[in-house]
């Protein structure tokens, strides 16, 4: 029955649908997709019931690396064989990580919220709800779990997820006021200020993880510094103005400087000459030649031009290391920047291999810059962390390996734990040209990763 409806929703004309039978179709369609979310959590707790057990190494060794046994979900949740996730994110074009959460998730739902489990299989409540549920209890014990199954599972095709979340804090905090507590140290122990890898047109998000009288205080800073630049003149919205206010606030001289400024300002008094220019600085306008002392850090731009970048005479984009795509014009207003250094981008074709198992720096440099992306399958770590993997084993000269094995066109940047499946896993690699990458999984799937990313390949074809 559900496969005749999957068939039926792709096949439809739309143009042909008044707004009821509009209606009906997209209900059909969300019936289908979250009940196939649902057989995807049954596959992912199966698939951990399939590796409970390790293979183990012929001879019986225990080597650096090797594969463990892990507990992916909470208390009471079986363990399972650490790399058993890789292989089914790969088939689920996700990454190893995304694919532990998964398994995870499925069982926490079947071991540790049975009644919840329960309903979701029944279709009463959504697979996402399940999965967030099992995410919010994962620590805490399994009878402080059993505690929220029973309170939240009658609630939890009704409720939006907000108010759900209000409950299972609830819950945990009285079944186990003592384990609460400790999570709240926890808690005020994973504060932090991090800044995304992402970016929109040279536009970054910064995440503050802090107490909460800090979060006010810097709010109101913020605030304070957005209605200074507009009593000074700064016309654009709130919004932009509070963004930018983070640049003043990142300079405390500057801060000060414009609330004398302001000050001045509101007393009808006129400021030294300098004043405005001083105060305006932090808010992502670059400093003049000779700003003199700049309390701004040194950094360090990689940039990467195409041709198009020179002759179109700056209509091209330039693309900076963790920042992105942005046009000439913005390189331009940026490199007006005191301190900046500017970081050309090596020629990739001229790097001579060396017969050493170690990787020089400037080999390093070039495996970054050409695959900046763990090659693993799915994989998103961005980071220059990553381990510099012989993609062909390196074998010691003094046992016949050959010279220049630490080359380019041999290295892989991994994670660890990437490098860990590749090294005592049943996965397997051939690095087949300079940055092109075919993966095999342990059931014989084929991955091939470049620079546009992992691509299945037909099986059939293979």
């Amino acid at each position: 029955m559900v496969g005749s409806i999957v068939v039926c929703l792709f096949d439809i004309d739309f143009t042909a649908l008044d707004a009821d039978a509009t209606l009906a179709t997209a209900g059909s369609a969300r019936a289908v997709a979250e009940r196939a979310e649902v057989v995807v959590l049954q596959a992912a707790a199966h698939w951990a019931d399939l590796h409970r057990d390790l293979d183990t190494d012929p001879d019986g060794r225990a080597l650096p690396g090797m594969e463990q046994l892990v507990q992916l979900g909470g208390d009471g949740t079986p363990v399972v064989a650490e790399f058993a996730p890789a292989e089914l994110g790969a088939e689920l074009a996700m990454s190893p990580f995304a694919a532990r959460q998964l398994i995870a998730d499925a069982l926490d739902l079947r071991h540790r919220l049975p009644l919840l489990w329960g309903r979701v299989l029944a279709g009463e409540v959504k697979p996402w709800i399940g999965r967030k549920t099992a995410d919010a209890t994962r620590d805490v014990s399994a009878e402080v779990a059993a505690v929220v199954d029973r309170r939240v599972t009658k609630w939890a095709h009704s409720l939006s997820w907000g108010r759900l979340e209000t409950i299972i804090a609830a819950a945990i905090i009285a079944a186990d006021p003592a384990a609460a507590a400790a999570t709240a140290d926890g808690a005020a122990r994973s504060q932090g200020v991090w800044v995304g890898q992402s970016s929109d047109h040279g536009i970054k998000d910064i995440f503050i993880r802090t107490e909460t009288p800090n979060a006010i205080w810097f709010d109101a800073s913020i605030d304070r510094i957005a209605d200074s630049l507009a009593t000074l003149g700064d016309t654009d919205s709130k919004d932009i103005r509070r963004a930018r206010a983070v640049g003043v606030l990142a300079q405390p001289q500057q801060a000060l400087d414009l609330f004398h400024t302001t000050r001045l300002a509101a007393d009808g008094v006129d400021s030294e000459p300098g004043d405005h220019d001083r105060a305006a600085e932090g808010a992502g306008r670059p400093m003049p030649a000779g700003c003199g002392v700049d309390a701004r850090p040194p950094a360090t731009l990689y940039i990467h031009l195409s041709e198009d970048s020179f002759v179109r005479d700056g209509d091209g984009a330039a693309r900076f290391e963790g920042v992105g795509p942005v046009t000439i014009d913005r390189v331009k207003k940026w490199l007006g920047h005191c301190h900046v250094t500017v970081k050309p981008v090596i020629d990739l074709t001229n790097q001579a291999p060396v017969d050493g198992y170690e990787v020089p720096d400037r080999l390093h440099e070039a495996i970054h810059l050409r695959s900046p992306v763990d090659v693993f399958p799915y994989a998103t770590n961005t980071t220059r962390t990553k381990q510099a993997d012989h993609s062909d084993p390196y074998i010691d000269p003094g046992d016949g390996g050959p010279p220049g094995q630490t080359r380019l066109d041999n290295l892989a940047p991994l994670v660890t734990f990437h490098h860990r499946l590749k090294t005592h896993s049943r996965w397997h690699v051939k690095h087949v040209f300079n940055g092109v990458f075919v993966w095999r999984s342990p059931h014989g799937r084929l991955f091939l990763v470049d620079h546009t990313g992992t691509h299945r390949i037909n099986d059939a074809a293979a």
